[in-house]
């Protein structure tokens, strides 16, 4: 039996939260699994006042249960590299991309992932291997000596910077269901304007945090998407969407804020996420999931005060992808961010792309039953009924109504925005269509 350790960070530290064990570890994220929160931990949480904000998952509460799996808890994909970082740690570590490699890459490879929680065997090896990194002229530095990389290094992917990159672990999946080939890197600036990997600074020298994504291949098609991201998010915010600070691209280099994470008096507050996937209990790479079925672990797990808002948000969230060509719209591009009381919300707009372009062709991956959907059309109103269990479904038409004006002026704000004239005119078509329903 192998066992690994899940650690939180709450408050100013990191805590050992629970113990995973796996049955079968050469069957990846498909071999049976045990989590057992550790006794110190559920003895501190279980019954404090912010309890429901020290879970690993929504579907995992702080109590002395064992919970037994056919699979790995879902929340640990959210955790595991993608793509072409995924294959730097196989290389390195020596052993295979898929199902029978994924424990080891959970083991060494999920330090500094997103939101709240790491891996503690994959932090403890980090530090181990990361003693001396590459600089920006190739030479190997102490990491706590490293001078970091300029802002123009990281656009020009200088080799120092790409070599440190993948050695200090900063690469992270992309889109998960399409196999992640976008290359991301999740950065810190200190408070010299330099550029670090997560984790290899101390928080008190951090100014922000970032994730810098290049385009996923070198077909200009790949470009135009990368290009676009930026003032997409920017429609979605004129539409009220909830979307965090603005994206700046420089040259082919797109520079992400992240919202899980804060700065805060010289530290860092690390902010829980989880995708709906992990929400929905989702532990396959691939699988296909309804709106409906995300919907429901969506509203399940968040507060009822808050139905209403996460109804609307969903179904404009997704007018606009239908609208705005945003195919890869899978469960592991959803999440929500969790706050120490345990409250749960759709987290700001993220990956919200022109992705009908990719050149693999991406068809709509999250789609409606198909008595509210056909080939690719929602019936918008069939689709607002479905929220009637935890939504008023006429007001909820009432505030969609205000959608049809925007979609009116959608060709003028796409171009004031810089938009590509090709993916406005088909944009336009779209939400033609759109409005039909809509009205």
């Amino acid at each position: 039996m192998n066992r690994l350790c899940v650690q939180i960070f709450l408050g100013k530290q990191w805590h050992d939260a629970a113990e995973i064990s796996f049955d079968k570890p050469e069957a990846g994220h498909q071999g049976a699994t045990k989590l057992d929160y550790l006794a110190p931990f559920v003895i501190d949480h279980m019954h404090a006042p912010n309890s429901a904000g020290a879970v690993l998952s929504c579907r995992y509460p702080v109590d002395f249960t064992s919970h037994t799996e056919a699979q790995w808890p879902a929340f640990l994909l959210d955790l595991l590299p993608g793509g072409e970082g995924r294959r730097r740690w196989a290389k390195r570590l020596n052993i295979s991309t898929g199902l029978s490699g994924e424990f080891e890459l959970l083991k060494h490879a999920s330090a500094n992932p997103v939101g709240n929680l790491r891996i503690k065997e994959a932090a403890a090896y980090q530090s181990k291997i990361s003693s001396t990194l590459p600089d920006s002229g190739g030479e190997l530095q102490p990491i706590n000596e490293h001078p970091g990389f300029s802002k123009a290094e990281i656009i020009n992917k200088q080799e120092g910077f790409i070599e440190y990159a993948y050695q200090r672990g900063a690469a992270v999946s992309g889109a998960t269901d399409v196999q992640g080939e976008a290359p991301k890197f999740l950065l810190v600036r200190d408070t010299q304007d330099r550029w670090h990997a997560e984790g290899a600074i101390s928080d008190s020298k951090i100014r922000d945090h970032w994730i810098v994504k290049f385009p996923r291949g070198k077909k200009p098609a790949d470009t135009k998407v990368l290009k676009n991201e930026a003032p997409y998010l920017e429609v979605a915010r004129q539409f009220q969407l909830k979307v965090a600070k603005p994206l700046e691209l420089h040259e082919q280099a797109l520079f992400i804020p992240r919202f899980d994470r804060l700065q805060k008096d010289g530290r860092t507050v690390r902010l829980a996420v989880e995708s709906l996937y992990s929400v929905a209990g989702i532990a396959h790479f691939g699988q296909a999931a309804s709106h409906e079925q995300l919907c429901q672990a969506l509203m399940a797990h968040t507060a009822p005060d808050k139905h209403y808002a996460t109804a609307l948000e969903y179904i404009k969230r997704d007018i606009l992808n239908t609208v705005m060509g945003n195919t890869d719209n899978h469960g592991r591009n959803t999440a929500i961010l969790r706050n120490r009381t345990g409250d749960c919300e759709l987290s700001p707009l993220f990956d919200f792309a022109p992705m009908y372009l990719d050149p693999e062709g991406i068809a709509r991956v999250t789609r409606w039953d198909k008595d509210k959907e056909h080939a690719g059309r929602p019936n918008w109103k069939a689709v607002v009924n479905f929220f009637e269990p935890w939504a008023n479904t006429q007001q909820l038409e009432r505030d969609l109504n205000p959608l049809t004006e925007a979609l009116q002026q959608l060709d003028k704000t796409m171009h004031a925005l810089g938009i590509d004239q090709d993916i406005i005119t088909r944009c336009s078509k779209a939400s033609q269509t759109a409005l039909q329903t809509l009205r």
